[in-house]
């Protein structure tokens, strides 16, 4: 079985970035997933307070915004 997709460039770039990068997407989330784990584990480590329960939001973040990064993932691009 073959499959042809086809994009009338410019008008379709935004539906041809969302398929060029649907692989980096699906790594990324992967690695999204694994972020998390090590987030619960320092959770864990750590006795609970509202400072602590911020700063773990703000590492998911910025873990989250590196993982895009790593694998070129830029929204804008993604998503109108």
């Amino acid at each position: 079985m073959k499959a042809t997709l086809e994009f009338n460039l410019p008008d379709d770039q935004m539906e041809f970035n969302r398929v060029n990068q649907s692989l980096d997407m699906a790594c990324a989330l992967f690695d999204i997933l694994q972020l998390r784990k090590k987030v619960e584990i320092q959770c864990e480590n750590i006795a609970y307070n509202t400072a602590d329960i911020f700063d773990g939001i703000q590492f998911m973040a910025n873990g989250i915004g590196e993982i895009l990064e790593e694998h070129n993932i830029n929204i804008d691009k993604l998503i109108e």
